[in-house]
């Protein structure tokens, strides 16, 4: 079944499923500054346009662009920052 997510105002939306046992969210991010926290680890696919993170214990962004990924270990929080529109799968193990 599809679940629909909604954060920061509908400023970051994702439909979420099940694949092979593995939860995964597809979803598009508007621009601006957004902190997120993790329950599991998250892989964080970028599938068009690019975004700026802030690992988890880093002290500068990193740019990530489509075609990258980066992993969040859980119980961890990380920021992102976006210029323009952005989409991403997201599997979480």
């Amino acid at each position: 079944m599809i679940k629909v997510n909604e954060y920061y105002n509908g400023k970051v939306k994702s439909l979420g499923n099940i694949l092979d046992g593995v939860p995964f969210t597809v979803g598009i991010i508007e621009p601006g500054e957004y902190t997120f926290s993790t329950e599991k680890e998250e892989h964080m696919n970028i599938t068009y346009g690019e975004m700026e993170v802030k690992l988890p214990g880093e002290e500068n962004f990193k740019k990530f662009k489509a075609g990258e990924k980066f992993i969040i270990p859980p119980k961890k929080s990380f920021t992102v920052k976006i210029e323009k529109p952005v989409s991403y799968v997201c599997e979480y193990k």
